[in-house]
């Protein structure tokens, strides 16, 4: 039994390193694990973003369908012709979209939508008033914008809609970036019920078109959605619009996150940005709305 007792009857050396080591280990595991919910190790700062809008279980018909409907609903709706001396088309939205910040900035941790505001002529030009919502207060801005950005004819001609479209009609279905051409229209002039039928039509033929179901959108209003998925701006994203069953007029539209973040500061399934439509028609200037 030589060797396990030294001068002294202390214990040889190599077992107070063992033990030492054994409570420097416990000591460590003890700190990552109260470290992590103390100081945030590990955890990854998200950006602030909407909640997404809650969609009730959808029952046929397929979003193909619902587009179609939408469509006859909206051929039925009368018809409000512009009454001369009001050259303005007036819009008023309220957005939100992902801010991406620079490398020394800290992500959004607040979600702050803007109202906008334009009364633009044929040619483009007119007044554009955004309030931005801010931290404390608001922040309101008015710009005259100059002519030299027509604003886009509309048509019920399916040939020269599909050219609008960017689409060689009959040829390719139209896709994700149609979905964002329709909504860009809206943001900046009225679009007629029956203009709106024949682009309704169109998209119609979006291959994988989906019915989303009933949805109530952010300014409280019941619609239908239909939703198309698309990585055609590099980011795998779900486009989604929200129409008035009614009228079949466009009330919101959402995009959402379904694919790899890659460099952005959100998770997958977060809102990227919205536009809600509140009000449209046409104006004699531009100083206050239409009076309906």
């Amino acid at each position: 039994m030589t060797g396990f007792r030294t001068a002294g009857g202390t214990r040889p050396r190599s077992h107070s390193i063992q033990n030492g080591l054994v409570a420097a280990a416990i000591l460590v595991e003890f700190v990552l694990i109260i470290g992590h919910p103390l100081f945030g190790w590990g955890s990854t700062t998200y950006a602030a973003t909407p909640r997404p809008l809650v969609y009730n279980a959808p029952q046929p018909p397929s979003g193909r369908e619902v587009l179609l409907t939408l469509s006859a609903t909206a051929a039925k709706q009368p018809v409000a012709l512009q009454v001369p001396g009001t050259p303005y088309a007036y819009v008023r939205v309220r957005t939100w979209h992902l801010s991406v910040p620079r490398s020394d900035q800290s992500p959004p941790s607040v979600v702050l939508p803007t109202v906008t505001q334009s009364w633009l002529r044929s040619d483009g030009s007119g007044r554009l008033r955004r309030i931005t919502s801010r931290m404390h207060g608001t922040n309101v801005s008015d710009t005259p914008v100059a002519a030299g950005h027509p604003l886009p004819p509309l048509s019920v001609n399916p040939a020269v809609l599909a050219r609008r479209f960017g689409l060689v009609y009959p040829g390719t279905a139209p896709s994700a970036r149609q979905f964002v051409t329709f909504t860009a229209m809206a943001d900046s002039q009225p679009i007629s019920p029956p203009v709106e039928a024949a682009i309704l039509r169109l998209l119609a033929l979006t291959p994988g078109v989906v019915n989303s179901g009933t949805v109530t959108d952010r300014n409280g209003r019941p619609g239908v959605a239909v939703s198309v998925e698309s990585d055609y701006t590099g980011v795998e994203i779900s486009y989604t619009l929200v129409f008035d069953q009614s009228t079949g007029k466009l009330l919101e539209a959402d995009q959402t996150l379904t694919g790899d973040p890659g460099k952005l500061d959100v998770p997958q399934g977060a809102v990227l940005g919205y536009t809600s439509y509140l009000q449209s028609g046409y104006a004699a200037g531009t100083s206050a709305p239409p009076a309906s």
